[in-house]
C-alpha cells in the first residue's frame, strides 16, 4: 500500500473547505481538491485517480502547497508565444506618423512593410 504524503496543513480542514466552496476560478478549486483529498489522509495514487489527473500533477501541487500554502497553487501566468515583431515603444512612432492619414488596415501593413521591414499577414490582422 502507498504511504501517505506529507502534506503541510496551513490551514484547518474547514477553513480549506470554505476557500474550496467560495473559489470560482476552476483551476485553483481543482487544486483546493486534491489538497483536501490529501488532507482526507488520501495517498496520491488516489487523488490522481478520483480527480482524472496524473500523480505527476498531484505531486507537483502538494509541493507547491507544502512550501506556499495557498499562494502555491494558484497558476503562474506566463506569457509564451511569440514575441511581437515591433515593440509598443516603435508602435507609438508608427501611430503618431499616420496620425490622421485616414488610412486602412492594409494600407497601414504596407506602411510598416515599406518603413520598417516588417511584414505582418493582411489577411489574419496580426497587430
Amino acid at each position: 500500500m502507498p504511504r501517505k504524503p506529507k502534506v503541510i496543513k496551513h490551514l484547518t480542514k474547514e477553513e480549506l473547505e470554505k476557500k474550496y466552496i467560495k473559489e470560482k476560478d476552476s483551476k485553483i478549486k481543482e487544486r483546493l481538491l486534491a489538497i483536501l483529498l490529501l488532507y482526507d489522509g488520501k495517498n496520491i495514487y488516489e487523488v490522481a485517480e478520483i480527480i482524472r489527473r496524473s500523480e505527476r500533477t498531484i505531486k507537483e501541487w502538494l509541493k507547491r502547497w507544502n512550501k506556499e500554502a495557498y499562494e502555491g497553487i494558484i497558476p503562474k501566468v506566463s506569457r509564451r508565444g511569440r514575441k511581437p515583431k515591433i515593440s509598443s515603444e516603435e508602435w507609438d512612432k508608427i501611430l503618431k506618423e499616420i496620425e490622421g492619414k485616414g488610412m486602412t488596415i492594409k494600407e497601414v501593413t504596407v506602411y510598416v512593410k515599406t518603413t520598417r521591414g516588417v511584414e505582418y499577414a493582411y489577411k489574419t490582422g496580426q497587430f
